[in-house]
């Protein structure tokens, strides 16, 4: 045997050992989590709480060597939301339409074994998590072209649901199809795809025909079958359809992103790399706005980001967005919202989560 095959042969066999080892953990990992199921229904009155998924998550980045680390996450997600099913299926609403952005986000973060329900409004995602019908909602808080979505602020100022967690979303595109580029004929696609693809479109196939479709589901069912046709549309489209791509991240603008947030019934535990969101509306006086900063400035909380939205339905004009760093249980920022609250006319904390970035 060649030395080269000698090496190969070594790689393999380690490779496939990897994989049974992982196989392995993989295995003690579910039969620990129903363990853990079984004691909870053996002792009811028991507080029997896993370690959280962010822990997880960074012990295992932690103790990884040579796996990317930015692999890591996406990876324990899926497993996370595997083991989540056998203690207590997770149930989360987000704004549809199916296979859109919002469906994107939720799988990115509750991972593919969450059961996810779609529904046609915030309004609506909003009354399923009050009511109990769903743990989590999933809601666009804010894109990198336009700002705080405005219909969203709204809704989480009246709303007693919290902001729990972030997840930026790359607005990407894809077409997909069972043809070629050069056999193809006909493009569907819904008008927010066309709007972002449209550069790329006129350029690469001017000679083709684009057709309006109601959603990116949609537009992959009519190419089911159809060789010289293509769907425009993201990737979770391609997954539920069962379609191949036939060119990636299209989209004319490459760094579009939606911040969307996961609003439950409480604050998750600080985890020293938070960030808590604020609304109020002020009084109409010279000089509340820098009245709303000082108390911030004093105990050296950093503010994020700070944005005015109308306010609809209010007997004020405006709503004002702090976000700003800090869990809602440190000290500091509890005095600052509390001072916060004597020069506005209304305060409301939307939610403390830990920051996506870190």
């Amino acid at each position: 045997m060649s030395d080269p095959q000698a090496k190969f042969e070594r790689i393999r066999a380690a490779i496939e050992a990897a994989d049974r080892a992982l196989a392995e953990a993989l295995d003690q990992r579910v039969e620990a989590m129903r363990d853990l199921s079984a004691l909870r229904e053996a002792e009811p009155e028991g507080y029997f709480v896993p370690p959280r998924d962010a822990d997880a998550i960074a012990r295992v980045s932690e103790q990884a060597r040579s796996f990317p680390t930015e692999g890591i996450r996406p990876v324990m997600t899926e497993v996370l939301s595997v083991c989540q099913q056998i203690i207590s299926p997770a149930e989360v609403a987000y704004a549809g339409p199916l296979g859109g952005f919002g469906h994107l986000a939720a799988r990115k973060h509750f991972g593919a074994a969450a059961s996810l329900h779609v529904f046609p409004s915030g309004d609506a995602v909003l009354s399923e998590v009050e009511r109990g019908h769903c743990s989590y909602g999933v809601l666009p808080f804010e894109t990198s072209s336009d700002g705080a979505v405005t219909s969203t602020l709204n809704l989480l100022a009246r709303s007693d649901v919290k902001i729990c967690a972030e997840v930026p979303v790359r607005r990407t595109f894809h077409l997909m199809g069972e043809g070629s580029v050069e056999g193809l004929r006909r493009i569907y696609a819904s008008g927010a795809a066309v709007t972002a693809c449209e550069h790329y479109l006129s350029e690469r196939f001017p000679e083709v025909d684009v057709i309006d479709a109601r959603n990116g589901l949609s537009a992959a069912e009519k190419v089911k079958g159809v060789p010289e046709a293509a769907a425009l549309a993201t990737a979770v489209v391609a997954e539920l359809a069962n379609l191949p791509f036939v060119e990636r991240n299209i989209e004319d603008v490459s760094d579009l992103h939606t911040r969307y947030v996961i609003v439950g019934d409480d604050y998750p535990p600080r985890t020293g790399a938070d960030r808590t969101a604020i609304v109020l509306a002020l009084h109409d006086a010279p000089g509340v706005l820098l009245d709303c900063l000082q108390p911030f400035a004093e105990r050296k909380i950093n503010l994020y980001r700070l944005e005015t939205r109308p306010a609809r339905g209010w007997e004020f004009r405006y709503l004002i967005l702090f976000e700003v760093d800090g869990h809602i249980t440190d000290r500091p920022l509890l005095a600052a919202i509390e001072a916060l609250r004597v020069s506005s006319r209304y305060v409301k904390v939307l939610g403390s989560y830990p920051r996506a970035d870190q």
